[in-house]
């Protein structure tokens, strides 16, 4: 248990809503290996994330998403203050209509706060976005995500548009 109770898992499903933000959330299959540390594996956890959502809801768009080593590449690291403001940002405004609010964004800062302090100093982060643009991997016309782990659980958080 972490501080405050606070387990990753039911911290993500606050940020959640239904058709466009997406979170997934546990402990990894198995430990994570050196060099990369846990990259890899929650790599694996994102295309699993987004090959569900695909076969839901995103088949009818057209694009499949990208294989789990285009996953893996798009994964660019990120720091814990900075992944926490993209977080609460993904959680609460539409990336393809910035006037659409999913959820206060207050709220969502704070819960991606207790987010990243739930997996603690030593986790590492990732986006698919950086400096130049986003890195597809659903298909759709617009996703960002953000992807964390202590090496031993794991935490997803993907929004997802499409026009």
């Amino acid at each position: 248990m972490t501080r405050g109770g606070d387990e990753p898992t039911e911290l993500m499903e606050r940020l959640a809503r239904e058709l466009n933000v997406y979170v997934s959330a546990g402990r990894l299959p198995w430990p994570a290996p050196a060099p990369d540390g846990p990259r890899s594996l929650v790599a694996a956890e994102v295309h699993a994330l987004v090959r569900r959502l695909h076969e839901e809801h995103w088949h009818r768009y057209g694009s499949d998403p990208v294989p789990v080593g285009q996953v893996e590449a798009s994964l660019v690291p990120w720091d814990a203050s900075d992944v926490t403001a993209l977080m609460g940002e993904l959680a609460s405004v539409s990336l393809l209509w910035p006037s659409h609010a999913y959820m206060d964004r207050g709220e969502a800062d704070a819960v991606a706060r207790r987010v990243v302090a739930a997996l603690g100093p030593r986790a590492r982060w990732w986006s698919n976005r950086d400096d130049a643009g986003v890195s597809g991997v659903t298909g759709t016309t617009m996703d960002t995500l953000v992807a964390g782990s202590d090496g031993d659980r794991f935490v997803v958080l993907i929004q997802v548009e499409d026009d």
